[in-house]
Parts: C-alpha cells; structure tokens; sequence
C-alpha cells in the first residue's frame, strides 16, 4: 500500500514481535503478548475493559501500517491516537480506526468531559465480511485535520478506502493506541513514517 495523500519521509518506528514486545510498550488492559512472531492480544473479562495498550511514539502527521487479522472470537480492533496532554480541551482519546467482523469506521471519539455535547461520531463507514482468521494490511495517513485509511484485504484484489476529517486532528499525539474487543486479535508488521 502507498499513500493517497501525502508521501513517506523517514522511517521512525518499525517493529515485527519476534516474541519480544517493543521498547516503549505499555499495556493497561487485557493480555497483549508476542506470541509466533506477532502480538496476541484479548479482553479479559473481569476487566470490564477493552484490551488496551500503547506504543509511546511522538508524532504529529505520519504515515502508520501494520498487518492485522481478528481470531478466534475477536469483536473489534481498534488502530489510534490519544491528544497530547495540554494540546486540547478534551478528555479522551482522539480518533480511531475501527475494524469489527462487519465494518470498518473512522470513529471521533467522545470527550469524557462533555459527553452530550461531544460523543463519539462515525466519520466514515464501510461495510464488509471481515473473517476471523484472514490477514489485512491497513495504512493510515494522518495529515493535519485530515485522516485516511486503507485496507488491503486478504485476497490480494480489492482496497477498502476511507477518509475524514476533523478540527481537532490537527493535534500532537504522544503514543499507538491499541485496543481489542473479545477475544481476540493480532498484529504484526508495524511501520510508521514521517511524511513530507
């Protein structure tokens, strides 16, 4: 995949989990390990949580890949970002790409601190029969407010693309965000880049 609109600069971040976790991992919630050469993560139950964990990696526009499949019972996978601290008004985290067995989205998320008046908003939406088991790429461009997402599927032919736009995407963001819903999801191949 290449981007749609804007150009890979330096390469920043690569990490492949050769049954290691990346310097600079921190996990919060569920069970995240590198298990077989790629990241296994699920939802613990009493968690009453998401698996969620964070790769630190400062960055404001850049271009993210990684290869991601959902297993077993997986309900979701979630690819994101958290606003730097002090950068905005806001409680929560920025936005997210969000991949369940029957969609893709772009997904603005709410500001805990004024839920009513800031919720989660879809920006963008396709719908699909993503099988558990089966690998997809996905590119993600983040470029001042604007995002853009492609998904490679596994069969090698078609693209499943996405793009939206918000404000407060313009911001500096401090870390990856990964969440898992059920159980479970796994990724592998991750590769981040400056853009020009």
């Amino acid at each position: 995949l290449e981007p749609i609109m804007s150009n890979k600069a330096e390469l920043v971040f690569e990490h492949s989990f050769a049954n290691k976790l990346s310097k600079g991992w921190r996990a919060q919630f569920g069970e995240w390990k590198a298990v077989d050469g790629v990241l296994r993560a699920r939802q613990i139950p009493a968690d009453n949580h998401a698996a969620a964990a964070r790769q630190i990696l400062e960055m404001k526009d850049g271009v993210f890949q990684m290869r991601f499949r959902l297993v077993e019972k997986g309900g979701a996978f979630h690819f994101g970002f958290d606003p730097k601290r002090g950068s905005l008004k806001k409680k929560g985290h920025l936005f997210s790409v969000i991949v369940t067995p029957k969609l893709a989205k772009i997904t603005k998320h709410i500001d805990k601190a004024k839920p009513k008046e800031d919720p989660n908003e879809d920006l963008a939406k396709v719908a699909h029969q993503f099988e558990a088991e089966k690998w997809h790429t996905l590119l993600l461009e983040k470029v001042g407010t604007k995002v853009a997402a492609q998904i490679k599927l596994d069969d090698g032919g078609k693209t499943l693309v996405m793009k939206a736009s918000h404000p407060t995407f313009h911001v500096p963001t401090p870390t990856l965000v990964f969440r898992c819903v059920g159980d479970g999801v796994e990724i592998d191949d991750i590769n981040v880049w400056q853009t020009k």
